[in-house]
């Protein structure tokens, strides 16, 4: 899939904007605070609804408007859609071809992105809220029925969890209700498992390779850790049982997809805790190449690339490395401070345009 047009109105430090991109490389080249990274992170916005930097949406409304538009025209093999995000006072509103979609899940993945940029290399040294909250964006844009039953376990999650505070263990009222609440609580938390372990799975086919050719280092993996893996419902119920009294002293649910963690492992050690900030940086681009690779094995459509100056803290040996990815069958959105850091011949096949104060200055289109 491409993204042929994107126009924003008060978006961020954008009055209003048109921009053509084509269907290869598109370079954003300016000093840093100009705007470089808000044009990437509305296109992430228009693909999920949530933005990457920020988590209060009124943060992307220009200073003094009601309100921000973003809207795109994305192209897919067969057909051409018009997505568009509203942001104001009283929430979001998205569209598809000018229609109202009422449910998110009904929106995420229609367009499908990848992003690499500071925060992503910072999300795999926070908390595991993070990087879950980051694989559930990824695994929702390749399956909306994925987001909507996550919303589901978040609810029940949270009935449990309320009911955890009430629950009188003497009641058999109370315990045949904490039993159907077991029962959803399983099959949902079963169901996001076999999601999240099949993501990672695909992930680890092409991982590692991706990581050589960057690095010229062999033994990356990416690793799932999980408290119910390998359970099946029965002994999921039980050790829900078996940890009951701790979930009623603690008044909340320690067993389920609620504590998953995801980490890097080279050569068996943890990344995090062993690796270099350099090797860190280059595994998670290596997920992201990775990604690409899935969501067009998946879907059949390669999702949209957005790079935000990722060349600035790599050598040249990594960074040519990384270009033989920018291919034509994949559209990619570039940001940088010099030009020079992008090798004359692949710059010569690229829409390159010039940001200042959220202009654009000058222009280079093939």
């Amino acid at each position: 899939m491409k993204i042929k047009k994107l126009f924003l109105k008060n978006y961020r430090n954008y009055d209003e904007i048109l921009l053509e991109l084509n269907d290869g490389l598109n370079i954003i080249i300016g000093d840093n605070a100009q705007g470089k990274t808000n044009l990437l992170e509305s296109i992430y916005v228009l693909a999920v609804t949530k933005s990457f930097l920020s988590i209060n949406d009124k943060n992307l409304i220009m200073f003094n408007n009601s309100f921000s538009l973003i809207k795109g025209f994305v192209q897919y093999k067969d057909n051409c859609d018009e997505l568009e995000v509203l942001l104001n006072s009283k929430g979001k509103n998205v569209k598809i071809n000018k229609k109202e979609i009422k449910k998110l899940s009904d929106y995420i993945s229609r367009m499908n992105v990848i992003i690499f940029s500071s925060d992503s290399v910072r999300t795999f040294k926070d908390s595991p809220s993070s990087r879950r909250k980051y694989f559930n964006i990824q695994i929702s844009q390749i399956n909306k029925n994925y987001l909507s039953n996550l919303n589901n376990y978040n609810l029940i999650l949270r009935q449990r969890n309320e009911f955890l505070k009430i629950f009188n263990i003497s009641k058999k009222s109370d315990n045949d209700y904490l039993e159907i609440i077991n029962n959803k609580y399983v099959n949902l938390s079963l169901y996001i498992y076999n999601f999240r372990k099949k993501y990672v799975d695909y992930i680890n086919k092409y991982l590692d390779n991706i990581f050589y050719s960057i690095t010229n280092l062999h033994g990356l993996k990416l690793i799932y850790d999980s408290n119910i893996d390998n359970l099946d419902s029965k002994m999921f119920i039980d050790k829900l049982k078996n940890n009951l009294l701790k979930d009623i002293q603690y008044k909340m649910t320690f067993i389920g997809p609620n504590r998953d963690d995801f980490y890097f492992e080279l050569d068996g050690k943890n990344l995090s805790l062993y690796g270099s900030q350099g090797q860190i940086r280059s595994a998670v681009l290596s997920l992201k190449l990775a990604e690409v690779n899935l969501f067009t094995d998946l879907l059949s459509e390669s999702p949209i690339l957005l790079l935000d100056d990722i060349f600035s803290e790599l050598d040249i040996y990594k960074r040519n490395n990384i270009l033989k990815y920018l291919n034509g069958n994949i559209q990619t959105i570039l940001t940088t401070t010099d030009i020079e850091n992008i090798d004359r011949s692949i710059r010569e096949q690229s829409n390159i345009y010039k940001i200042k104060n959220g202009k654009i200055i000058s222009r280079e289109i093939i």
